[in-house]
């Protein structure tokens, strides 16, 4: 395969990834679609869980696909899912929009007509980043597992940095602040969302190393057992061989040239999913997924409305501060940016530690753990992040901790669960294992995002506008719960170890 190949294949994938975080978009225009179509906060986090829901619950559909038909074809299904879904989107929103203007009320069900058009958009961010990562992660050497999931998702971290720096080309600046011209905002990234995914379409391929297509061999030889792995094996994922019996020992009547080899089909061979469902430690894996990554969904899906919060309690207080809009700008900046950066660190620094030093000398338990322990040290912070939110938050500055935390915690564990997943399981099977797991992601996301609306629409008051949450109350309640689950997560850490102490 000739390097021109590779390179188009690696750079329209890093394409795909640095565009399919349309979700993160959301607190930026999610105050202006409340208050324009008279929607509660139940309500609006409903429309908010909707691509949640659409991204995780096709993952292992995509991945699937990917791994059976190619990456390409999992990028043009993105490309006409991100048409429908942003133009339904901004139609919608324009609709309400006019009759909201002319005196009139919107459509008594309009939030569920956006929940669908934004479910759309979340399949097509599941079906843009499993191209894109389907392609890179197979493409790359397996030495380098590490990196070859850290880039592309350090790449996708920037999705939302890029995609709110357009925003500002459909901002209006006024006398009482910033104005975001959604209907605009919102038909512009579906055409070039469009566009992107259907050159992906032609360009990403699947390009394999040979030490990648050795493991596969070995896979389909030896596959893993979960319950009898090698004491003093590193994460390779490979199981002992059974053994033999006196039938297979070599005697006088054994030819030289010995048993015929196994014919397998590297591209082709894979573990049943039955098998990795059956394993205790993947769902293990899975809750740890569920009860941190959930809390962090929900906190990057509503810190718009965090944010109208805690703008609002301190101007009420009479301080001086800057308007919701630009805050959610910069607190999306600092999740984009640092979760690019730390992914990248994550990605190499696991790479390195877990590397023995004397490749002849057994593999310490240190180097068997590090990134279970990197993974239970994101659990950590995100408890620390969500208690300081559930007791001392009331300023809009004390809130930047918690994004950043959050952005570390979130990049850690979305790196390197995937990297464990590729060396416990089949890596041909790779899309497929990921996808399902991200179910796990999306059941907590689905959990705790409408519940912050719910606990926010019980802490509303009434005034002349509407129902309107002010103080404290509005949040407190949902951090406490997240740092709670913060906590089972960390001690799942804990138990899974303990699972693998002998296996890794």
């Amino acid at each position: 395969m000739s390097a021109r190949v590779r390179v188009a294949s690696g750079v329209a994938a890093l394409a795909n990834c640095l565009t399919a975080g349309a979700p993160f978009t959301f607190p930026l225009w999610a105050p202006t679609l409340e208050r324009t179509l008279h929607l509660s906060s139940s309500q609006l986090n409903i429309v908010a869980s909707a691509a949640i829901l659409g991204e995780y619950a096709s993952a292992a559909g995509f991945g699937a696909l990917a791994d059976r038909r190619g990456p390409g074809a999992v990028s043009f299904a993105a490309a006409v899912l991100f048409g429908v879904g942003f133009g339904g989107l901004a139609w919608r929103y324009q609709r309400g929009a006019e009759w909201n203007g002319a005196g009139g009320q919107p459509w008594e069900y309009e939030w569920a007509a956006l929940s669908l058009a934004w479910f759309i958009c979340g399949c097509a961010t599941a079906a843009s980043y499993f191209g894109a990562i389907t392609s890179l992660t197979k493409s790359a050497p397996s030495s380098h597992s590490g990196l070859a999931i850290g880039v592309p998702c350090a790449v996708f971290g920037l999705s939302p940095l890029f995609l709110s720096a357009i925003a500002s080309f459909f901002t209006t600046h006024t006398a009482t602040g910033e104005t975001l011209d959604v209907a605009k905002y919102l038909s512009f990234l579906g055409a070039l969302l469009l566009a992107v995914n259907f050159i992906g379409g032609f360009l990403i391929k699947e390009l394999p190393w040979e030490d990648n297509l050795d493991k596969v061999i070995v896979d389909a030889i030896e596959p893993f057992d979960d319950d009898e792995a090698r004491v003093d094996e590193p994460d390779s994922g490979f199981a002992t061989s059974p053994p033999r019996s006196v039938a297979d020992e070599a005697n006088e009547r054994t030819s030289l040239l010995g048993k015929p080899a196994v014919n397998v089909d590297p591209t082709t061979s894979s573990q049943p999913f039955t098998a990795v469902l059956a394993s205790p430690c993947f769902w293990l894996l899975g809750g740890v997924v569920f009860l941190s990554t959930g809390p962090a969904e929900m906190y990057m899906a509503s810190i718009g409305q965090v944010l109208d919060t805690l703008v609002s309690n301190s101007v009420a207080a009479g301080a001086t501060t800057q308007s919701a809009l630009t805050l959610a700008k910069r607190h999306i900046a600092l999740l984009s940016i640092t979760n690019t950066a730390w992914r990248l660190v994550v990605g190499a620094a696991s790479d390195y530690l877990a590397a023995p030093s004397d490749k002849q000398a057994p593999v310490s338990a240190w180097r068997r753990h590090v990134r279970l322990v990197f993974v239970g040290a994101a659990c950590a912070l995100l408890v620390a992040a969500y208690g300081w939110g559930g007791t001392g938050l009331s300023t809009p500055s004390g809130l930047w901790i918690i994004t950043l935390l959050t952005a570390c915690s979130y990049g850690t564990v979305f790196t390197l669960t995937p990297t464990l997943i590729r060396s416990r399981w089949a890596v041909v099977d790779f899309g497929r294992n990921w996808g399902a797991a991200t179910l796990f992601s999306a059941a907590g996301a689905l959990l705790f995002t409408p519940l912050f609306g719910i606990l926010r629409d019980l802490a509303s008051r009434k005034d002349g506008d509407g129902p309107r949450c002010v103080g404290p109350r509005c949040y407190r309640p949902i951090f406490a719960l997240s740092a709670v689950s913060a906590l089972l997560a960390t001690a799942l850490v804990a138990v899974l170890a303990q699972r693998w102490r002998k296996r890794l």
